[in-house]
């Protein structure tokens, strides 16, 4: 093992979720790499890996399988021995009960993933990560969001569960968040814009629901979301979830877009452009584009041009003290 291999599982490992660490140690029974690199793949790998929370031996299972995964007729289940179905699955081979719960393959891992393992990211995909400490546990765990579990619980996903487990308590009451790490650099100082662990947890489920969704596939969506935010100044976590579910509310052009192209777009948005194809192709939609900006009071942003289009807006988590920003 190099020094820089050395350095970068240490990072990795303080960085991992309990539900990472539990995929890691599985994954290490099933696969049984004998060389560093093989480690650092896995360690960067482990969305290949799926966790069934509570699955730990062939009776809870099959119980998992049959309530979480097949879903028999309730007329099939007096007929069916959940030991015997969690036995028969397990026997698929890729997968190993660990520490209460069951592991499995689902995918292989890439071996070609990059050519240096250690220029990989140290820190799990997730959009938010909160550090949880109990007074059995002060040194406190890592949990983050999204859960990205196909199985997971909406309300309680197994992230939380995990994390819950390894504090050894029963709620969010008896635990105290002592830190927050989160993609968007615009949002600081999150641990001190929340007084309980359960409301930072509560929004940081939603955060990573969001970040989940993408705004279901809109075009653009995490630039107009920053450059929303930066025309709000908005660096409040609770803001931020306002403002991802505000943002038909304002006007944006993404700053790799061209010209002609945003006027073509705005002016089929607003049924002006014209249908016959002589005409469309005369048309002047750089023209029309820096019209319509000029109208709409567009600000340059880092992610973007950006502004408020007067509709508005509804606030679910925050209470801004300021009004959305008008066009400069």
């Amino acid at each position: 093992m190099t020094k820089s291999q050395h350095d970068w599982l240490e990072r990795r490992f303080e960085n991992m979720t309990v539900k990472e660490s539990l995929l890691f140690r599985g994954a290490m029974q099933i696969e049984q790499p004998r060389m560093t690199c093989d480690v650092m793949l896995i360690a960067s790998q482990l969305d290949h890996y799926d966790l069934f929370y509570g699955a730990g031996d062939d009776a809870r299972l099959g119980k998992f399988i049959m309530e979480q995964i097949q879903r028999p007729a309730s007329q099939a289940r007096a007929f069916l021995d959940p030991e015997k179905v969690g036995a028969a699955y397990r026997q698929k081979g890729g997968n190993t009960f660990c520490d209460g719960h069951f592991i499995r393959v689902t995918s292989l891992i890439d071996p070609f993933l990059d050519g240096a393992p250690t220029l990989n990211p140290d820190k799990g995909d997730y959009g938010i990560r909160v550090r949880l400490a109990s007074r059995f546990n002060t040194d406190g765990v890592w949990v983050g969001f999204p859960d990205t579990g196909e199985y997971m619980d909406a309300a309680h996903p197994d992230e939380l569960l995990l994390a819950l487990d390894a504090l050894e308590v029963e709620s969010l009451s008896e635990c105290i968040a002592v830190d927050v790490g989160c993609c968007l650099p615009q949002l600081k100082d999150i641990l001190s814009q929340y007084g309980s662990a359960a409301e930072l947890v509560r929004h940081a489920i939603d955060f990573g629901y969001v970040w989940a969704e993408q705004g279901q596939g809109g075009p653009q969506w995490l630039d107009k979301w920053q450059a929303v935010m930066e025309l709000e100044d908005c660096h409040r976590l609770d803001y931020a979830l306002d403002l991802a579910q505000n943002l038909h509310c304002y006007h944006f052009m993404p700053r790799d877009m061209e010209l002609a192209d945003f006027g073509k777009e705005l002016a089929k948005r607003d049924g002006v452009y014209p249908r016959d194809e002589l005409l469309a192709s005369c048309f002047d939609a750089e023209g029309y584009a820096n019209q319509r900006m000029k109208n709409m009071g567009l600000s340059a942003a880092a992610h973007g041009f950006v502004s408020w289009n007067g509709t508005e807006l509804v606030y679910e988590y925050s209470q801004p003290d300021m009004e959305p920003t008008m066009s400069m």
